[in-house]
């Protein structure tokens, strides 16, 4: 019993490592909507494209997404609103973030209950996040050259070359006739 707990014990530890391990670097197009209960108005920042962003490889999830939303957060607090609620949004092609930029903005300018304000990308800039290097996904090639230097002796595959001295033989001088 003590032993099915310790294995899934470490399963659970180990899960976290190998869920996160496939994060690839690639170019996406990323904008954020700001709003507060305690207001009438809302923000739209402009789409911007980030050529370092991580995305997981199997999911298609922008990594650390929430801290992206932070950022825009922290923005907002420096501009004064008091308590703002922040989404970021992504996609991996324009025409895709585009889409969910001009269908969110009609939602929000539909019935005109809102002041809608647009934070050009010269007053905010979103900063690409990157993750550990055990969350990265390396490339196959990568890992065969990896494994590959680890396999190789310190003196690159050669063999040894004479005795304790170095290029001679054994023993020193010339061998024997």
């Amino acid at each position: 019993m003590k032993l099915r707990t310790l294995l899934f014990t470490s399963a659970m530890a180990i899960a976290p490592a190998i869920m996160h391990a496939d994060n690839v670097m690639q170019k996406v197009y990323i904008y954020g909507f700001v709003s507060s209960f305690n207001d009438s108005t809302v923000y739209f920042t402009d789409v911007q494209e980030l050529d370092s962003a991580w995305v997981d490889h199997k999911t298609k999830f922008l990594y650390s997404r929430d801290n992206y939303s932070y950022q825009l957060r922290d923005y907002m607090k420096r501009q004064g609103v008091a308590y703002p609620t922040c989404v970021t949004l992504f996609a991996t092609k324009r025409k895709d973030v585009e889409k969910k930029y001009t269908k969110m903005r009609k939602r929000y300018t539909k019935n005109r209950v809102y002041n809608i304000e647009y934070i050009p990308a010269g007053e905010f800039q979103f900063q690409p996040i990157t993750p550990d290097p055990t969350e990265v996904k390396v490339d196959d090639k990568e890992k065969k050259k990896e494994r590959r230097s680890k396999q190789m002796p310190p003196n690159g595959g050669q063999p040894p070359q004479g005795g304790p001295g170095g290029g001679m033989p054994p023993g020193g001088g010339m061998p024997p006739r």
